[in-house]
């Protein structure tokens, strides 16, 4: 076969299928610089009157901005604004109600215009009857003021209305304002609140809270607040917090700031030389030691420690850990304190910004032998009551332990000497103390005496630990009376067993826990064998029967017989 080229075809064919694809290819064009066309928004602007009839032929007289037009681009006519209504829910169609009367100059600054009626006239009661079907027309709508013909392109103001029966009232911006308030007393790395509160209470929106730059997180304004909880830095001091209202309806009301600065504490806790905690302002004699830790302040840093009442000593400087705490700085009362409340500062760096407070009552009286703060370890039962040192527990019966001396916040291992047994960590509290753990005695365990440990986690070698001691088991009671050792005498028959404890005879009785002494043993040992009997004889015949089945079908052969597979 042969294959021709095609003939060529009338230049001004050809000459026309171009043109027509020119056309059609500037057509996209102009369509795409449409579709990517960005429309400029200049912000609010206000009609005179403020308010008026559906009826009426021009709704306004004049309109006012608060800024100017952009400049006509070159070759462009003046700026000549012109007043729409925008049909609901779109920004790009809607009905012409009015234009200017005048061209307005170039110029940043806002500018107020006369308006008169369209070439065809037009009341905003029809306009809005075109796009509204049902009989009220009540609703709130959007104006807008072009600073030039495009609705779909050219910049321009908004502005938005209410009406209300046959009245329409322009929807004023009202100014709100915002207070930023926190949370009193929280120390490093704590929960901290922040609310704001918005003015009006009508105003929706939502707020944004910030710490310097960083943004914490954004919630919604209801009844006029927003609050957002957050971690407290993990450095003491004075924190300054930021947060911003933006509303739901920027044509009703204003964004608004507000800000706060927060103090926010360091954790302080303390220890007397033998390692038991200090609570809250505690007493110390002069000459009397104790271990302070700080948690709070820059990691590296150096912190100058001074102490009111007590002219003249002096005390040498601590540093802060990686972690910023200072842990265990030993401190002892010295001779030149005067008695009553007293203070240890700890600043960084010597600021009174970043200082740390450990109160306590100074005396010179020597210190007793007796403890004047809570003991180390205190045990009490499911309710409450207290429990003597080294109690006797029964199996199952839980109690709950509290133990003071840990560093802040730590996890503390529970174990049980002698014992398999695994129990849930505990975890101290923000002053080293583990609170009312709950611990609940294995009920397998054996009688005796038991020692339950409760030890800080870590690698640390003087990790702090607390012991509670106790006991399971019958208590001792007096001896049984000889003359009623006849049950004892090797009579089983009157034997009733006792589990691990029985009455102490010895006999098979006692371990076995069965009504018939040594023939219970025998019995069980008897029933067993017969149980084994019958097992072994079903597996023998299960066996028979899988043999049978397999030389039926072909899959098992014996003295060489080829086995045979259908």
């Amino acid at each position: 076969m042969n294959h021709r080229l095609a003939p060529l075809r009338s230049p001004v064919a050809l000459l026309s299928s171009i043109a027509v694809l020119c056309a059609a290819l500037a057509g996209v064009l102009t369509f795409a610089a449409k579709a990517g066309a960005v429309v400029t928004n200049l912000g609010s602007f206000t009609l005179t009157p403020e308010t008026g009839k559906l009826a009426d032929p021009l709704m306004a007289t004049s309109a006012t901005t608060g800024t100017g037009c952009p400049d006509p681009a070159e070759g462009q006519s003046a700026n000549s604004p012109s007043l729409w209504l925008y049909k609901p829910g779109s920004t790009t169609s809607g009905t012409n109600m009015g234009s200017a009367t005048a061209a307005i100059p170039n110029s940043a600054a806002g500018f107020t215009v006369g308006l008169k009626s369209p070439t065809t006239p037009v009341s905003l009661e029809t306009a809005l009857k075109k796009y509204v079907t049902t009989e009220s027309l009540d609703g709130t709508y959007t104006m807008a003021l072009l600073c030039r013909s495009g609705i779909t392109t050219a910049a321009r103001f908004h502005a938005k209305i209410t009406v209300v029966g046959d009245t329409w009232t322009a929807l004023k911006q009202q100014a709100t304002t915002l207070t930023l308030a926190a949370s009193d007393g929280v120390s490093v790395n704590g929960d901290l609140k922040l609310t704001a509160t918005v003015v009006p209470a009508t105003a929706a929106g939502s707020v944004e809270f910030k710490d310097g730059d960083t943004s914490l997180g954004t919630a919604d304004v209801t009844g006029g607040t927003a609050a957002l909880t957050v971690k407290a830095p993990a450095i003491g001091g004075a924190h300054p917090y930021t947060a911003a209202f933006t509303p739901s309806d920027p044509d009703a009301y204003t964004g608004a700031e507000g800000k706060v600065t927060v103090g926010i504490g360091y954790l302080v806790t303390a220890k007397d030389a033998d390692g038991n905690p200090l609570g809250d302002k505690p007493t110390l004699a002069i000459g009397e030691s104790a271990k302070i830790t700080i948690q709070g302040f820059t990691p590296g840093s150096t912190v100058e420690v001074s102490q009111t009442n007590a002219t003249g000593a002096t005390f040498q400087d601590a540093t802060a850990g990686a972690d910023g705490t200072v842990l265990d700085y030993a401190f002892t009362v010295p001779d030149r304190t005067i008695s009553g409340q007293t203070t240890l500062q700890f600043r960084e760096g010597g600021s009174l910004q970043k200082q740390a407070l450990f109160v306590f009552d100074a005396t010179d009286e020597e210190p007793t032998d007796d403890p004047t703060e809570p003991a180390g370890l205190e045990v009490t039962d499911e309710d409450g009551n207290a429990l003597d040192a080294d109690p006797n527990l029964a199996p199952g019966q839980t109690v709950k332990i509290t133990a003071a001396g840990y560093t802040a916040d730590a996890t503390v291992e529970v174990t049980l000497a002698d014992s398999e047994e695994t129990f849930e960590d505990a975890k101290a509290n923000a002053e080293g103390t583990v609170e009312e753990y709950e611990f609940t005695v294995p009920e397998k365990i054996e009688d005796g005496d038991h020692t339950l440990t409760l030890a800080e986690a870590g690698d640390k070698e003087d990790a702090h630990s607390v012991d509670f001691a106790f006991t399971t088991g019958a208590e001792s009671s007096e001896s049984p009376d000889p003359s009623g050792s006849e049950s004892a005498s090797g009579d089983t028959s009157g034997t009733t067993g006792g589990g691990t404890g029985g009455d102490g005879s010895g006999g098979a009785g006692g371990t076995g826990g069965d009504t018939t002494g040594t023939g219970g043993t025998m019995a069980s040992t008897g029933a067993q064998v017969g149980a084994i009997a019958l097992t072994a004889l079903a597996l023998l015949c299960a066996g028979a029967a899988l043999v049978l089945h397999m030389r039926r079908k072909g899959l098992l052969a014996f003295g060489g017989t080829t086995p045979q597979h259908r």
